[in-house]
Order: C-alpha cells, then sequence, then structure tokens
C-alpha cells in the first residue's frame, strides 16, 4: 500500500527532531522513547538501503530481460521472412509461424472526408 509520506523527507524530519530531542534530555513523549526512535531510524534506513539494492537488481534483471527479448524479436522477424521467401506469402507454413499471408490481408479504405452526410 503507498504511502503519502516520501521515506527520505520524513528520515530526514525525525533526524532533526533526534538531534534536538538528544540535546535536551528532559523532553518526553510518553511511552516513546529518544532510543526507540532511533533504533526506528536505524531499522528504516536498513529497510531503505535494501530496498535500493532490490531497485538495482530489478533494473539489471529489466534490461537482462529487454535484451533477450529484442533478440528473439529479430529472429522472429527472420524466420518469418524466411517461411514467407521459402514456402510463399500464401503457404500454410508462413501463416502457422505467425505470419498473414497476401491473400488475407485487406487495403485500408480510403478516408476521403467532406462527403456532408452524417
Amino acid at each position: 500500500m503507498p504511502t503519502k509520506y516520501s521515506a527520505d523527507t520524513v528520515l530526514a524530519e525525525i533526524e532533526q527532531i533526534v538531534r534536538v530531542w538528544a540535546d535536551n534530555p528532559t523532553f518526553t513523549l510518553g511511552e516513546v522513547t529518544l532510543q526507540n526512535v532511533q533504533a526506528k531510524i536505524a531499522e528504516a534506513r536498513q529497510k531503505l538501503e535494501q530496498l535500493e539494492d532490490v531497485r538495482m537488481q530489478l533494473t539489471t534483471l529489466t534490461n537482462s530481460l529487454n535484451e533477450r527479448v529484442s533478440e528473439l524479436a529479430a529472429i522472429r522477424t527472420r524466420g518469418l521472412s524466411g517461411f514467407r521467401a521459402v514456402y510463399g506469402p500464401n503457404s500454410t507454413q508462413y501463416k502457422l509461424a505467425g505470419g498473414t499471408p497476401s491473400s488475407e490481408r485487406h487495403r485500408p479504405a480510403s478516408k476521403k472526408g467532406g462527403s456532408g452526410k452524417p
């Protein structure tokens, strides 16, 4: 679930509060202690670092996947062209390989406007 708070902003602001709190040891927030807040900050920083590591891994994996997909798309194009060249543009092999036979291609209708008809 997304949060309306930026982790960097909240961490910067809470660290500012902790610095002031540390200079004023008599300040209290009920059951919330300075040590408790500092531990939560450390945990949040650790989670943020883990998240950045995972994002870097995701970026690397995504780039690698995109390279493989591009290679396969090029091979697919060459394969279709090969089936078309060897067996013909209306062949069963070309159609089964994923090509659209010439006999099934339709020219788009011309889009002449201005006839004034609704």
